[in-house]
């Protein structure tokens, strides 16, 4: 009998002390600060951008992402005899699908070639950059195509940017959940050390969202609206699509329509010259004639 409750009493101590441990361990966990708890929130925000990251990267190799965002460029390539015609008829062809002109620049140009007349008029030259609805892209170019003018170039160029769209709009969903704990975070806190802190991490994760998002609403324009560089440039003559495929005598045919051409502008300039050298040569004239006057005289009174 003694035994047993020696042993009843062994068994009661240990019961309390596991009790009183247990308690401290509570009250031990109840004194975690609000700084831990940031800290601790910190560390879970950086292991769900951990976890998106990995998401993208599984995506970019499971090649699910392929082609859902796609930006497209063009760039084209005009020369025209009429100038004024061709580029309305660009102008108007934009209109017709709701597209604007984000940039223009037109010039002008002397050009030196097979005739002396083209280094004495001007020509002109305007670049374009449209943007243009990319659901109507193709109809657009097939509208140019029609115009009366030659394409000299056309490249068409696409950039995949689905990964990094999907990378950017996970990122900012791991910002926009940081930003709502943050925000929890300062209405809990009670120090100003900790307010300060919680709101130049708030002020930088806001920041930080901003220009993500700016990245995306620019993804999205260039998207939705494709950039067309396009140029028109006005010519004295244009020859048959500059000798691509023509025949051998096809190309004697050119070249004997483009000295004639080279001729005739020559008589012009000729003509023209003349006209403006009519003052100095009649200048010059004067001069020589009052000259040999003079020396006609001087010989008479010598004899």
């Amino acid at each position: 009998m003694i035994k047993r409750g020696v042993g009843l009493l062994i068994l009661f101590f240990l019961v309390l002390t596991g009790c009183a441990s247990g308690n401290d361990t509570s009250e031990s966990n109840d004194l975690v600060s609000d700084s831990d708890m940031g800290a601790g929130y910190m560390e879970e925000d950086s292991m769900v951008g951990e976890m998106a990251d990995e998401q993208a990267a599984m995506d970019r190799e499971g090649g699910r992402l392929i082609g859902e965002k796609v930006i497209r460029r063009v760039q084209l390539e005009y020369e025209t005899l009429d100038f004024q015609k061709t580029t309305s008829f660009v102008l108007d062809t934009v209109s017709s699908y709701d597209g604007y002109i984000e940039y223009s620049n037109e010039s002008s140009y002397s050009q030196t070639g097979i005739s002396p007349q083209d280094q004495s008029r001007q020509y002109r030259r305007v670049d374009y950059l449209f943007r243009i609805p990319t659901s109507s892209l193709d109809d657009f170019l097939d509208d140019l195509d029609g115009m009366d003018a030659y394409k000299v170039s056309e490249n068409v160029g696409s950039e995949d940017v689905t990964q990094s769209y999907r990378d950017t709009e996970s990122r900012i969903r791991v910002l926009e959940n940081k930003e709502a704990r943050l925000i929890e975070l300062l209405e809990q806190a009670d120090t100003i050390e900790a307010i300060l802190q919680i709101e130049n991490s708030l002020s930088d994760t806001i920041a930080e969202r901003e220009s993500l998002q700016s990245q995306l609403e620019t993804f999205d324009d260039l998207i939705d609206y494709t950039e067309v560089h396009l140029s028109v440039t006005e010519r004295p003559r244009i020859a048959n699509a500059r000798g691509e495929g023509l025949s051998f005598f096809e190309r004697i045919r050119e070249a004997l329509v483009d000295s004639f051409y080279a001729f005739y502008y020559f008589v012009q300039d000729a003509f023209i010259w003349f006209i403006y050298a009519v003052p100095f040569i009649l200048i010059i004239g004067l001069i020589v004639g009052i000259g040999f006057y003079i020396r006609k005289k001087t010989a008479k009174k010598r004899k």
